[in-house]
């Protein structure tokens, strides 16, 4: 949830299956992915406004987690702000077993538009999710 009228924050994922495939499930280039075929992610949506209750969601299809090696969860800010410092935003990581992990982005300290939340890696079938919160500052035009 953010509180500017403007801002427009989308939530995107980088993935790597076990085939060697990669790619990116973003709103830009309507890249919403798929539960059902490769990646098997799939972002529901793009709030460009924030008017939805229920922001964007991603879910990832875990009756295909053997396939995917890795996932990079990530949001960015698309337009209406040039960091994340003092925007008042929150992720919510919800996995299917257990409580729900809540990032709050006003942590941010750098002029930052991208925000690395959680990285979840294949482990032997196991997969595991790391907090990342790592701003990132992009080069111009990135």
């Amino acid at each position: 949830v953010a509180m500017h009228a403007d801002l427009d924050l989308d939530l995107c994922a980088l993935y790597e299956l076990t085939d060697g495939r990669k790619g990116v499930v973003q709103s830009l280039g309507n890249a919403f992915g798929s539960l059902n075929q490769p990646p098997f992610i799939h972002l529901d949506g793009d709030d460009r406004t924030g008017a939805l209750s229920t922001g964007e969601n991603m879910t990832i299809n875990l009756d295909h987690k053997n396939l995917l090696r890795r996932v990079l969860i990530f949001v960015t800010i698309y337009e209406g702000a040039r960091s994340f410092a003092d925007l008042h935003a929150t992720v919510t990581l919800q996995p299917q077993n257990g409580a729900a992990v809540d990032f709050s982005l006003d942590e941010c300290t750098v002029p930052s538009t991208v925000c690395a939340l959680a990285l979840i890696t294949n482990n032997g079938g196991d997969l595991t999710v790391q907090r990342e919160a790592r701003y990132l500052v992009p080069d111009r035009g990135v």
